[in-house]
């Protein structure tokens, strides 16, 4: 399964080979790269090394393309949003934590809510759960 990821304002590709590709800033002002695993679940960052991430700090999560913020205002302000499209073409929402060491994600399609991470607990509400 090849899952495509998009953002959801300028429908830009989010994923370059085996990484998602999204710009972030930091509460002290530091802009960077983060690269993320495209498999739902897996929770790997790659990042440059001066890019200081705190554990609990909260990031501000962009659109590397048309530099739209890709907070989910309208579900957490603590979850950003992407579009995932499988291979027959079905596109999901996916919801993931802006929080640094967070491990939470959600993958929406109509009403079908499946969640990945272990702090999912924080915010199934938001979801109808």
């Amino acid at each position: 399964m090849t899952n495509e990821y998009m953002c959801p304002y300028c429908r830009g590709q989010l994923k370059i080979e085996n990484d998602i590709v999204l710009a972030v800033r930091t509460k002290t002002e530091q802009r960077g790269v983060l690269l993320l695993s495209p498999k739902l679940g897996n929770y790997r960052v790659r990042k440059h090394a001066d890019l200081d991430l705190n554990e609990g700090e909260h990031l501000e999560v962009f659109c590397p393309m048309c530099h739209s913020n890709l907070k989910a205002i309208n579900v957490n302000s603590d979850l950003a949003e992407v579009i995932m499209k499988d291979d027959n073409g079905d596109e999901y929402q996916i919801f993931f934590s802006e929080i640094v060491g967070e491990h939470v994600t959600f993958k929406i399609h109509d009403s079908d809510v499946e969640s990945y991470g272990d702090d999912t607990g924080n915010y199934m509400n938001y979801f109808g759960a």
